[in-house]
């Protein structure tokens, strides 16, 4: 039988309106871990300022050796001219057109935001991944981690849970999620996000050692 794959870690910074103070938090929290993807939230601007703060940050996250990842309303029109490796976008209506104008070039992930119904249908149209636990919405980890025992042992697109907090990581891992995303619980960390990144990681660890 195969092992399991190991969870990774993915980030999720919160809606950036400017980048200048966030930037060297995203470098710190990308030195300190090995971090798959980072979801570059963009709040509204006009196009040439966004863009401008996505291949800024877009670049920042390739050097590390991550995905770079847009979300927010109307990235799907700056994924290419910034250089991202693709967007997230909620699943549901709408979503089947971001599947059909961006794969295979690009990343197409979706935000399940509740109904099974709508991850199913994101799985089916072809996502890349589903997410379960929207950073937009204050919603229990318990029920993420419900979502997540019910999609991993059923459907073969990976399944990405949001942890509220680093200590969650550990559960999402037991539940053999392929990744763990971090928002708030990273940027806002007491210790900083290296530190926050740090933990996850050793977190992370442990729960690949086998069982004695």
């Amino acid at each position: 039988m195969a092992a399991t794959p190991a969870t990774r870690l993915m980030l999720i910074t919160p809606e950036l309106a400017e980048i200048e103070a966030f930037e060297p938090m995203l470098r710190a929290a990308l030195a300190a871990g090995d971090i798959a993807a980072v979801v570059i939230r963009l709040a509204p601007a006009d196009e040439r300022a966004r863009l401008a703060r996505a291949k800024t940050l877009v670049q920042t996250v390739q050097d590390a050796g991550a995905a770079a990842l847009l979300a927010g309303d109307g990235v799907e029109d700056i994924v290419g001219k910034s250089g991202a490796d693709g967007l997230q976008a909620n699943a549901g209506d709408g979503f089947r057109e971001l599947i059909e104008r961006f794969k295979p070039e690009k990343i197409v992930g979706a935000v399940a935001q509740g109904a099974r119904d709508d991850a199913m249908e994101a799985g089916e149209a072809g996502a890349d991944y589903v997410l379960f636990g929207d950073p937009s919405r204050e919603e229990a980890f318990e029920t993420t981690l419900e979502r997540v025992s019910w999609w991993v042992p059923i459907f073969e697109v990976p399944c990405v849970g949001l942890a509220r907090s680093i200590d969650d990581v550990a559960a999402l891992a037991a539940a053999d999620a392929e990744f763990a995303a971090l928002g708030d619980a990273v940027w806002r960390h007491e210790e900083g996000p290296a530190a926050a990144v740090a933990s996850a990681e050793a977190m992370l660890s442990l729960a690949r050692q086998p069982a004695p």
